[in-house]
């Protein structure tokens, strides 16, 4: 499987690094202070927002920070996911958000996409064109099986598609077996993280124009502060 996540498809070509490493860090402290509100601190979402902030060398006194923040502050910001649809070029797009006024984040989504030649589309317009489903992140060396056999045992637990590099295993998991998946790990004893994606069931190519056209979209669709992941199905 490729194309199908910000991490795997999308190469932010946004010249100013100062910039983009401010926009990172403001939207992973954000993630870390809802997840708290929500979630509180004992429980798989805020371990990997941690991770999330470690992996971008999030200075550790300002993530100590956010947390204390969040947990003294009342839930008054009501912030709430919200998923966008959008169409450019035949190419659908699912966008991510996190915020606390819906009318705000609609309205400057849709300007953008009706200024870069696409359209903001009607709810569950696009989304049967993906599949959600869970990624788990595990680190070889946290495998204590041959990879062999644990390729065997994870198929048996429900994986749809893995992927391996040097030093991760990824697996890729239909929604209905991510009970199954997530038990079985934790009664191996295999520390792990996980994501919810979605993944496009097929992936389109459009010529290179085009192309570059609806990347330097994503690119802008990723300024917005409240915009925290991108899918699409373009190759």
């Amino acid at each position: 499987m490729s194309g199908h996540s910000k991490w795997s498809n999308i190469q932010h070509r946004k010249s100013n690094q100062d910039f983009k490493k401010s926009k990172k860090f403001s939207k992973i402290i954000k993630e870390i202070s809802i997840t708290v509100k929500e979630s509180g601190t004992n429980n798989s979402r805020f371990r990997n927002a941690i991770l999330n902030a470690k992996s971008v060398n999030i200075p550790k006194n300002t993530i100590e920070k956010a947390i204390k923040k969040a947990l003294q502050q009342i839930k008054t910001d009501n912030y709430k996911n919200l998923n966008l649809e959008g169409l450019i070029y035949g190419i659908s797009i699912i966008i991510e958000c996190i915020t606390n006024n819906n009318i705000r984040t609609i309205s400057n989504i849709r300007t953008l996409l009706n200024k870069n030649g696409g359209r903001l589309c009607h709810n569950g317009e696009l989304t049967h064109f993906f599949k959600k489903m869970a990624v788990f992140y595990i680190n070889k060396k946290d495998i204590y099986f041959s990879i062999e056999d644990f390729e065997l045992m994870i198929i048996d637990f429900g994986a749809q598609d893995f992927k391996i590099n040097n030093s991760m295993i990824y697996l890729y998991i239909d929604f209905e077996s991510f009970g199954s998946m997530k038990n079985n790990l934790e009664k191996l004893k295999i520390l792990y993280e996980y994501k919810l994606e979605h993944i496009p069931k097929q992936i389109k190519s459009i010529s290179e124009e085009k192309k570059n056209k609806v990347l330097n979209l994503i690119d802008k669709l990723y300024l917005n502060e409240d915009v925290e992941n991108i899918y699409s199905n373009l190759l």
